[in-house]
C-alpha cells in the first residue's frame, strides 16, 4: 500500500483483521496481521499531517489496547493449559512409577 494511501479507516481495517485473527485462533494470521500493522502505523505516523486527527488517534490507540488486552489474557490462558497438561504428564509419570515399584 503507497504511503499515500494509508489512512485511519485503513489502520482500523488492520485491527479488526488482527481481532479477528485472534478470536478464531489463528495465530499465524494474527502475527502476520501484528506486523503489518506495525509498519503501516509507522507508514502512516511519517506521513505530513498525520497527528492532525487527534481524537481518531486516541480512538485508535484505545482499541490497539483493548486488543492487547485480549491477547495478553489469551497468553494467560495458554499458559495456564499448559501448565495443566505438565502437570497432568508428571501425575501420570510418578504414577507409572510407583505402578512399576509395585
Amino acid at each position: 500500500m503507497a504511503d499515500t494511501l494509508l489512512t485511519l479507516a485503513h489502520l482500523n481495517a488492520e485491527l479488526d483483521a488482527l481481532e479477528t485473527a485472534l478470536l478464531a485462533d489463528d495465530h499465524e494470521r494474527a502475527g502476520d496481521c501484528l506486523d503489518r500493522l506495525h509498519l503501516n502505523q509507522a507508514r502512516f505516523l511519517a506521513m505530513p499531517g498525520a497527528l492532525d486527527d487527534v481524537a481518531g488517534l486516541s480512538a485508535l490507540e484505545g482499541r490497539q489496547q483493548r486488543i492487547m488486552v485480549m491477547m495478553m489474557s489469551q497468553r494467560d490462558e495458554a499458559g495456564r493449559h499448559v501448565r495443566h497438561g505438565a502437570s497432568a504428564n508428571r501425575a501420570a509419570h510418578a504414577y507409572l512409577a510407583a505402578e512399576s515399584l509395585a
